[in-house]
């Protein structure tokens, strides 16, 4: 391997905050104090001749706010929940984003600084379990951030010895949200396994590999790519259930950002739409930018 090979692959493994030499742990908190600036960095990287470059850029000024909304509020008020904080997170991003966004999306911003608590609610509440309406998709990249920065900086201080996750858990053992892609990882005794990794909280989970995340069949499995060898992007089909996952392969893509690299790898996503497999789980942000 030379330096340069060995410099990408521990980039990677440090992305996914992966340690040499250690065993792999079932289940991966995130770090808050980095996983936005991260994934900002990620995006303008992508977005540099891609045809979605400046819903990318956009993307990374959403996370760039979020991670100033995190370093200014890194704790949960005590007693507080997720749920009942991410309100106060959604008015205070809308606050850091009022300057930085295009003049077409600030009455966007305007409706959702107006917008009553209930109103919210529900409007979240269709996000994450999928049932947005039409109206809702301009709404949601907004209010998605503002749940990441909740959900977040809770799942980053909890002691992941004390979550439970099985290596067939379809869901985030820490939210219950479905995986916004899975992760195969490089380096030594993690190089291989598979983690799905959460959209909403960023948890991300070990899961058994050849099988579908969906229902667990394993015979029916089979894999597409556009470019794998280019972008490090594979869709895992299964035609038991008819649903896929998307998997990036951090050995081709070293600093990959599972949502940063969902979203540049689009084309994908619409190859194997047509042939009749529907997605787990969603990418708001990939939405929108549709």
């Amino acid at each position: 391997m030379t330096l340069s090979a060995h410099d990408d692959t521990a980039a990677a493994m440090a992305a996914a905050g992966l340690v040499p030499g250690q065993s792999p742990s079932p289940v991966r908190l995130p770090a808050a104090a980095s996983v936005f600036k991260t994934r900002a960095a990620r995006l303008r990287q992508l977005a540099e001749g891609h045809s979605l470059g400046d819903w990318l850029g956009f993307v990374a000024t959403l996370s760039d706010a979020q991670q100033q909304r995190i370093d200014a509020a890194p704790g949960l008020t005590p007693g507080a929940s997720p749920e009942q904080q991410w309100q106060g997170d959604l008015q205070a991003l809308l606050a850091l984003l009022q300057d930085q966004v295009p003049e077409p999306a600030r009455p966007t911003l305007a409706a959702l600084q107006q917008a009553d608590a209930a109103s919210l609610s529900a409007l979240a509440e269709r996000i994450v379990g999928g049932t947005m309406e039409a109206d809702d998709m301009i709404l949601a990249p907004f209010v998605m951030a503002a749940l990441q920065v909740a959900w977040t900086r809770h799942a980053a201080g909890l002691d992941a010895a004390s979550v439970a996750a099985p290596a067939t858990a379809h869901s985030c053992p820490v939210c219950g949200s479905a995986p916004v892609a899975g992760v195969i990882h490089v380096g030594n005794e993690s190089g291989g396994l598979r983690y799905l990794h959460c959209g909403l909280c960023h948890t991300a989970w070990h899961h058994v590999r050849a099988t579908c995340v969906a229902c667990g069949e394993g015979k029916e499995v089979s894999y597409r790519a556009l470019d794998e060898r280019e972008d490090g992007a594979r869709a895992e089909a299964c035609d038991t259930c008819h649903n896929y996952l998307k998997l990036l392969l951090a050995e081709k893509a070293p600093g990959l950002d599972p949502i940063a690299d969902d979203m540049a790898t689009l084309a994908l996503d619409i190859l194997v739409s047509e042939e009749g497999y529907q997605r787990i789980g969603i990418n708001p942000f990939l939405l929108l930018g549709e």
